[in-house]
């Protein structure tokens, strides 16, 4: 009964820290370029729900950067680990390989500025996806908005208040006719 216990109890702790790390790679760690509001090496997460900007959530910080201010996205192997500081320790898992997001942009005087992210190989496709998904959408929506719902004739609601009530007035008969 005790080596089972034991052999449990070893199984447990082999397999806790992989899911715990597993878990984690979802972390965003910024590792330089030219903006100073972020400190090097702050870990966080980026926020890709704002259809106008990009949102890299910190601490209890936030930088916001406009996806039409972004030029270039470019991604390219990030440092490995390194057995005491000099031999380096290859990564056996895709899962936890890492890799440096660089974002090239211009600010809103026009000076050009860079952002260096180190975060998981898969995360870092999604990003530069997102990134580029989100620069070529129209960023007029005047147009979309505009647009007649096919129910617009059928349903009256809050949106369409107004054509209904002009309809109403000018089907109803003027007062004083017969």
């Amino acid at each position: 009964m005790s080596i089972r216990q034991v052999l449990i109890s070893t199984l447990v702790f082999a397999v806790l820290p992989q899911a715990v790390l597993l878990g984690a790679s979802s972390t965003v760690e910024y590792v330089g370029g030219t903006v100073k509001v972020i400190p090097a090496n702050s870990v966080g997460s980026f926020n890709f729900d704002d259809a106008k900007e990009m949102r890299f959530n910190y601490g209890s910080a936030m930088f916001k950067i406009p996806y039409e201010q972004i030029t270039t996205t470019d991604i390219s192997k990030a440092e490995g680990h390194h057995l005491l500081g000099k031999i380096p320790v290859p990564s056996f898992s895709s899962g936890r390989r890492k890799q440096t997001l660089s974002i090239s942009y211009k600010d809103a005087a026009g000076a050009a500025g860079t952002l260096n992210f180190v975060l998981s190989a898969n995360q870092a496709s999604v990003a530069r996806q997102t990134i580029t998904d989100r620069k070529t959408l129209p960023q007029n929506t005047s147009a979309s908005q505009s647009m007649e719902w096919w129910g617009d004739k059928y349903w009256k609601t809050s949106r369409n208040k107004g054509v209904w009530e002009g309809g109403n007035a000018q089907n109803a008969p003027a007062a004083g006719t017969k």
